[in-house]
């Protein structure tokens, strides 16, 4: 009886047994399953960044491109402009004040850079940069910017104003962030009988990437 007892014991033990490890197995294949979807994901989202950085470094090519061009094209048309040489100079010397007033500063005197700024501009010029209704960036937004270089071409008088067109390089960066270069090129208006700027438009502009101090 005793025997019989104990057989039946211990096969209770060993069907608990297996199913025990019936059990831990499949639980480990679900947790297997689980990381393998897991990594699929990382692995997709992965690949999808590497696209997207590799359409971005694509776009960023063909607008340092066209940038290119342009800068060609309007050295072209500069050559030989036939613009008086002290009118020239005076040009020169005045659309540097407005980009190192424009392109110098940090978001404590972000204020007083604008002020500066509106002195060089048109009323209307004004209403566009600073008013309202603007279209432009006018936000320091915890940026630091400094001017690092002028290229300056004028091009002719016309109806009192001198028109002209000047590329830009400087860099800016925010606050925990590295330095980033950048270029644009405007075409400018510029009244000779009132010394205000009456149009500045951004022709194009290319970022060539990060840099140190």
């Amino acid at each position: 009886m005793r025997k019989k007892i104990l057989i039946k014991l211990i096969f209770v033990l060993v069907t608990l047994g297996i199913g025990f490890c019936n059990a831990k197995q499949q639980q480990e294949t679900i947790s297997l399953k689980e990381s393998i979807a897991v990594l699929n994901k990382k692995n997709k989202d992965l690949a999808d960044k590497e696209e997207e950085l590799h359409q971005k470094n694509e776009r960023l090519e063909k607008q340092a491109e066209d940038s290119s061009e342009s800068l060609k094209k309007i050295q072209r048309q500069c050559i030989n402009s036939g613009v008086d040489v002290d009118l020239n100079t005076d040009f020169i010397n005045i659309v540097t004040k407005l980009f190192e007033a424009n392109l110098n500063f940090t978001p404590e005197n972000y204020e007083n850079r604008k002020r500066e700024v509106s002195g060089y501009l048109s009323d209307e010029l004004k209403k566009e940069y600073f008013g309202q209704n603007r279209d432009t960036y006018q936000d320091a937004n915890e940026t630091t910017s400094k001017l690092e270089s002028l290229e300056i071409y004028s091009q002719e008088v016309k109806n009192n104003e001198l028109l002209g067109v000047t590329i830009v390089y400087h860099r800016n960066k925010q606050i925990n962030k590295e330095w980033v270069n950048g270029m644009n090129i405007f075409k400018i208006k510029y009244n000779i009988q009132t010394n205000k700027f009456t149009e500045i438009i951004n022709l194009g502009n290319g970022y060539s990437g990060n840099m140190t101090s």
